[in-house]
């Protein structure tokens, strides 16, 4: 069974983290949720180079 890397782990409680301010304040929870999409976006443009 392959051990799940520090990156998912992270990437797992930002996802959690950001559902639920989503709930709490959903404003808040929006834009956050769109500004972690464009700075993945950005990661995976910049990684193809």
């Amino acid at each position: 069974m392959e051990q799940i890397s520090v990156r998912l782990v992270v990437l797992l409680l930002v996802g959690v983290l950001v559902a639920a301010l989503t709930l709490h304040s959903p404003e808040v929870g929006a834009a956050l949720a769109v500004a972690t999409a464009v700075v993945a976006l950005l990661a995976q443009l910049m990684r193809r180079e």
